[in-house]
C-alpha cells in the first residue's frame, strides 16, 4: 500500500468521525464536513420503502427534525469502527459499521434508543477534502423505543 492511499484512507476515516462529532454536537448545519451538497442517502433498508434523502440540505432537515432540539431526542453518543475502505483516484467507497445511543427526553425521557449497523457509501474527493456522495445505511440491531428519533 502506498503513503498516498493509506494518507487518503487516514482521511476519509476522519469523515466518519467528524460526522460523529457533528451529530452528537446536534451542529447539524455542519454536515457540509461530511456530504456533498447533492449527496443521495438511501434509509430504504432502515425507515421503509421510497425513504430517500435526495440532497444535503433535506438531510440537515431531516436531522433537526428528528435529533433537534424540538425532538424526543437527547444526548447522542454516535461511534464509527470496522472501517473497509478502497481508495481509487479521487474516488473511494466504504463500509463502515455504525453503533449509536440516543437518550430519549419529554415523553420518551429517560428511554435509551440504541442501534448497531453499517454505512455503505461512495466518496468523492473535493477542494475541500473527502465528501460522502452516496450513502446506504443499514441498521441490523436495535435496541428500545425507535420514537426516541421519531421526531417530535
Amino acid at each position: 500500500m502506498s503513503l498516498t492511499e493509506l494518507i487518503d484512507k487516514d482521511a476519509i476515516q476522519q469523515v466518519y468521525i467528524r460526522y460523529c462529532e457533528i451529530v452528537d454536537a446536534k451542529d447539524f448545519d455542519r454536515m457540509d464536513e461530511v456530504f456533498q451538497e447533492d449527496c443521495v442517502g438511501d434509509y430504504t433498508q432502515a425507515l421503509g420503502p421510497g425513504v430517500i434523502s435526495p440532497n444535503r440540505a433535506s438531510l440537515i432537515a431531516s436531522m433537526h427534525a428528528n435529533l433537534g432540539p424540538d425532538s424526543s431526542c437527547g444526548a447522542t453518543h454516535h461511534n464509527v469502527l470496522n472501517f473497509r475502505i478502497a481508495v481509487d483516484g479521487d474516488r473511494a467507497t466504504a463500509k463502515v459499521h455504525y453503533y449509536a445511543v440516543h437518550r430519549g427526553r419529554g415523553r420518551w425521557d429517560g428511554a435509551l434508543y440504541s442501534m448497531w449497523g453499517q454505512y455503505a457509501d461512495e466518496l468523492v474527493r473535493t477542494p475541500a477534502g473527502w465528501r460522502v456522495a452516496r450513502r446506504v445505511y443499514t441498521v441490523a440491531l436495535t435496541e428500545g423505543p425507535s420514537e426516541v428519533v421519531a421526531g417530535p
